[in-house]
């Protein structure tokens, strides 16, 4: 499980006066753009006594430090992908929408063939292209060299 950056911000930015946001968020995206996890943890405790004022928005990075952590056993280029949950919670929830609307299914075929049908309608918006996928990709095929092969078709 992979918690998302982008909320802890957003829970912790409403500990934080607004016209402190942007000094907020420029310290604590130090901490999680570190290079490695030694100087994200050295950074993350500077950045604790500075913000010790607002304890309770550090609170918030501090219970979820597990999830920051997370990050750094991927690559930086893999980690610029995965520190957002977004896509795939608006995946789910456009998938939610027309399921929850049917009362029931015939069988089970019969869901799978609606989560499909909804999954390329999705597809069609997912217009932007990530960047340097080149790098990702490579990263991705040395870390799961075994899973990416079976889904490349050369």
């Amino acid at each position: 499980t992979q918690r998302c950056i982008v909320h802890l911000m957003r829970n912790s930015t409403r500990y934080i006066a607004r016209k402190r946001w942007s000094e907020f968020a420029k310290d604590i995206k130090a901490v999680y753009k570190a290079v490695s996890l030694d100087e994200a943890i050295i950074l993350f405790e500077a950045f604790e006594l500075k913000w010790s004022e607002s304890a309770a928005a550090v609170a918030v990075w501090r219970n979820n430090w597990d999830a920051v952590e997370r990050l750094f056993e991927y690559p930086s280029e893999i980690r610029k992908i995965i520190y957002t949950t977004n896509t795939i919670e608006s995946y789910h929830n456009q998938l939610r929408k027309v399921t929850d609307r049917k009362g029931a299914f015939p069988n089970e075929m019969a869901l799978y063939k609606l989560v499909y049908l909804r999954t390329i309608d999705i597809k069609k918006s997912w217009l932007h292209p990530v960047q340097n996928w080149g790098q990702v990709m490579n990263q991705l095929e040395i870390l799961f060299s075994d899973r990416i092969a079976t889904h490349l078709k050369f």
